[in-house]
């Protein structure tokens, strides 16, 4: 679940519940490496100084997405939110730029980012450091742990392989030397597939030779890496069987709406049923469509509180839920669905509900026209 935490140049920002654990995560390591401090820090301050490194970490991804998002608005994307990563990197259902150069610059702005950031937390604990004294010493490293993470984050982004940014860069220059976005993904998920073969072979290498955490890690991130590259493969599958599609072919026409000011217990059994067809349902008022509601999002609420919540309580809303149009390119539709993590997209003439895209029905259509094309047939 992703929850809104403020936002930056305008840009709504979303953390997801993990990041609770990996602050955790990061905390604990600076505990570990503040603990070799010489001097030794006193028990007190050093909690506070490995909160602060989780702290300062937390702002550090803030800002390498948000950077990608900042450049993508330059070159002329629409962004309005962006979801924290932890290892930041991009994702493959993230916006596709209009031109390949265009993926380059926002690819290579996190990293960026990053990098400046570390540079910047390094000069400020030299400073530190050269003061010296019984404040600034434990500040300085502090400061070295938090401008290690940065400096990590930025040089590991720019490996070409997905999910990390070096990967979108790699779809670029497979898109701009194939001509197509096809061939971009191609090349991004062969090379992804190759670096993560190398990096778990370089994981091998280190178990037999060295400390087995280090090596069993090293093996996990190239595994990851591997899977990534066959998840591009996927996508590239389905936009074979969607590509050249709209909006109107996948979409669940006269769709049953609510109102905002209904209580979801007169509909959550209907949503929540396994065997039903209604996945999402759009909310109307006054003739116009003001959000949806899904079946995702009434699982996270809780029986006893159906009768007293009411739609427009939990109801995604503008800007979150975009609005799409039934002529919409369905390739184009299909990411922004997933990317919003809903269950459903309100298709609308205007502001008049005219039907839903939901993920059931992309995976119904997508089903159907892959049967079609296994069976030789040419799909209508």
């Amino acid at each position: 679940m992703r929850r809104r935490v403020g936002s930056l140049f305008g840009i709504e920002i979303r953390l997801q519940g993990a990041w609770i654990v990996i602050l955790a995560l990061i905390a604990y390591l600076a505990l570990t490496e503040l603990g070799f401090a010489d001097p030794p820090i006193d028990t007190g301050p050093l909690w506070l100084l490995s909160a602060l490194v989780a702290v300062l970490f937390l702002a550090s991804s803030i800002v390498h997405d948000v950077a990608h998002a900042v450049v993508a608005r330059r070159r002329g994307m629409e962004v309005s939110s962006v979801s924290i990563t932890f290892f930041g990197g991009a994702n493959p259902l993230d916006p596709t730029p209009p031109r390949p150069i265009d993926d380059v610059y926002i690819a290579l702005a996190g990293p960026a980012a990053s990098l400046v950031l570390g540079a910047a937390f390094g000069a400020i604990a030299a400073g530190c450091d050269a003061i010296g004294g019984p404040v600034f010493e434990p500040l300085a490293e502090t400061l070295a742990v938090v401008t290690a993470l940065n400096l990590i984050v930025g040089l590991a982004n720019i490996i070409p392989a997905y999910p990390l940014d070096g990967g979108r860069v790699a779809r670029a220059l497979g898109w701009w030397r194939g001509g197509t976005l096809d061939a971009g993904w191609r090349s991004a998920a062969l090379i992804g597939r190759a670096v993560g073969i190398i990096t778990i072979a370089i994981g091998v290498v280190m178990l037999a030779s060295g400390p087995i955490l280090n090596g069993g890690m090293t093996i996990l991130a190239g595994w990851f890496l591997t899977l990534s590259s066959r998840s591009i493969n996927e996508r590239l599958r389905v936009n074979r069987l969607i590509g050249g599609l709209h909006v109107q072919d996948a979409m669940e026409t006269s769709p049953v709406s609510v109102g905002p000011h209904l209580t979801v217990d007169t509909f959550a059994e209907q949503l929540l049923d396994e065997g039903s067809e209604m996945t999402a349902v759009p909310v109307v008022s006054d003739g116009d469509v003001v959000g949806i509601l899904g079946a995702r999002q009434l699982r996270r609420l809780q029986r006893r509180l159906w009768p007293t919540t009411r739609v427009e309580d939990v109801m995604a809303k503008p800007p979150r839920l975009p609005m799409l149009s039934a002529l919409d390119s369905l390739d184009a539709a299909v990411e922004r669905l997933y990317r919003t993590g809903l269950d459903g997209i309100p298709v609308v003439d205007g502001r008049t509900l005219v039907g839903i895209l939901t993920r059931r029905s992309v995976g119904k259509l997508v089903h159907e026209r892959g049967l079609d094309i296994g069976q030789g047939r040419t799909p209508a």
